[in-house]
Formats: C-alpha cells, structure tokens, sequence
C-alpha cells in the first residue's frame, strides 16, 4: 500500500435522514462497515488522507472509521473541517462527547469561520471539501439539502465522485454525458 497526497473529502446525510433512508434497524452498523469498505479500497488506490465536516449522522460515522484505519496505518490521515465555532453546543452530552473524542484524534483541524453560526457556513464548508479534494464520497439517496448541493457541486467541478446509496448500502456509478464520474 503506496501513500501518497491523494484526498478523499465526506459528505452524507445527519442523523434524521438517515433514519428515513435506511431499511432496517441494523442499518447504521452496516453503513459503518460499508464505510470502512469504501476507505479500504480508497487506501488501496493510494489514498491516504480522508476529510470531513463533522456533522452529526454519516460524518460522524465516517470520522470514526477513518480512525480505525489511523491506528493501524499511521500515515492515514483525517482532517475536520468545522464549518463554524461552537457547531455541536447544541447537541446532546453523548454527541459533544463523541464530537471532542474525535477531534482529540484527528491529524488536522481547519475551521472555516472564526464566527458562531451564520447562514452560508455549512455551505462554504461543503465547497471546501469539494475543492480540496481528488475524489468526494458521499452517503446519498438524492434527497434534497446540503448533501445533495455538495454532490452537484462536486459535480460540477469535475471531481470524481462515489455514492453510497444508504437504503441499499449499495456503491452508485454516476454516469454524466457519457462517462463515469
């Protein structure tokens, strides 16, 4: 396994969507393994450093298997990229507390707004992880909102894009104007 520069960026869907995409009660454990799939194989094409926005839901997952891949390959690295100061004081205990573990172990923080919460800094920090990055992955089913605008942007932007569609657990090829994206 070669590590190189290549930069895999995450976005997917919070907790609420999720639960309506998924089709079974297991389906967060099995998401999570397929995540773990997916940053397998991207390790295999030399990927090595993995972002994302450390929402509640799907980042949170991919945050946490990026971290078992971190303790047994230590070049792997994760970046967090806050969108904004104080983005978990509304969640609950448990969150913060998965939220602060995560950010103790992560290789790098950007925040992207010095500020507190302002309408746009979601965004601006999902056109980040577009623009940073070689190829983005994404937990989506086509539903409406911020992951939908990240997969559009991604889009395009030309950058590659992998899908995982969260009812079926299954990879998504995207074809765009005749050839894979």
């Amino acid at each position: 396994m070669n590590f190189s520069n290549k930069v895999c960026s995450f976005t997917g869907y919070r907790l609420k969507k999720l639960y309506e995409s998924f089709s079974s009660e297991n389906s967060m454990a099995l998401l999570k393994d397929k995540l773990c799939a997916e940053i397998d194989d991207l390790l295999n094409d030399d990927f090595s450093t993995f972002q994302c926005g450390m929402a509640l839901g799907a980042d949170m997952l991919f945050a946490d298997a990026v971290l078992e891949f971190k303790r047994k390959y230590p070049h792997v690295r994760l970046i967090a990229i806050i969108p904004c100061l104080g983005q978990e004081k509304s969640w609950n205990e448990k969150q913060q507390a998965k939220y602060r573990y995560i950010l103790d172990n992560v290789s790098e923080t950007k925040i992207i707004s010095n500020s507190e919460y302002f309408d746009g800094c979601m965004q601006l920090r999902n056109r980040h992880l577009v623009e940073t990055c070689d190829l983005l992955l994404a937990v989506y089913d086509g539903k409406r909102g911020g992951t939908m605008q990240t997969v559009e942007y991604a889009k395009k932007t030309g950058r590659k894009i992998r899908i995982i569609d969260p009812t079926t657990m299954l990879r998504v090829t995207l074809i765009e104007q005749g050839r894979l994206i």
